[in-house]
């Protein structure tokens, strides 16, 4: 048989344990913040603002009004031609240069004093004038090509007739209506020589 314990009777709380639970917790997380922040190096209570980001200052070139110089060397440009078939040529062709013998083309190279028409869309081809739109080197007065800009310049064929035993148009001219520019039959070229 076993002797019971000898000394004095435990003591057994009578009252509610959870305020002495919530202290205890209260302590312990209290303790783990201050030694995260002796960790980190923080001395203080008051948590140190974050540095404000840094301003960079960037400089925007001013802008020009004065229009790019054109880029030296022959444009892409699409095919000579937009259709094949019936229909009057743009005078005879002429070796090297564009547009001619052709039809409806969508460019026109006037050689060096006239220069070049881009992307021309015509109107009323086959009729004795027709009428294109396309862009070409606009100079004012007789200024040197490196002033001029590209510009929407209106297209004119006209003089149809018979080239070489070929319906074309004999003669071809443009101009920039937007800079007070009007056909002048006399400025046109004869293209079929």
């Amino acid at each position: 048989m076993s002797t019971p314990p000898t000394g004095p009777a435990p003591v057994v709380a009578t009252g509610p344990r959870w305020p002495v639970l919530a202290l205890v917790g209260l302590l312990l997380l209290a303790a783990g913040a201050a030694g995260g922040w002796l960790a980190r190096g923080v001395t203080d209570t008051a948590v140190a603002a974050p540095a404000p980001a840094p301003v960079v200052a960037t400089t925007v070139p001013p802008t020009s009004t004065v229009p790019p110089a054109p880029v030296a060397g022959p444009p892409i440009v699409p095919a000579t031609s937009t259709t094949a078939g019936d229909g009057p040529e743009l005078g005879r062709s002429e070796g090297d240069r564009r547009g001619y013998g052709a039809r409806q083309p969508t460019e026109i190279d006037g050689g060096s004093d006239r220069g070049l028409v881009t992307g021309i869309t015509w109107e009323d081809w086959g009729e004795d004038r027709a009428t294109g739109r396309g862009t070409a080197l606009y100079r004012p007065g007789d200024e040197p090509d490196a002033r001029g800009v590209q510009d929407r310049a209106t297209v004119v064929a006209f003089d149809l007739g018979d080239c070489d035993g070929e319906e074309a148009y004999r003669r071809v001219t443009w101009y920039f209506p937007q800079h007070g520019e009007s056909f002048r039959e006399s400025e046109a070229q004869d293209i079929c020589d």
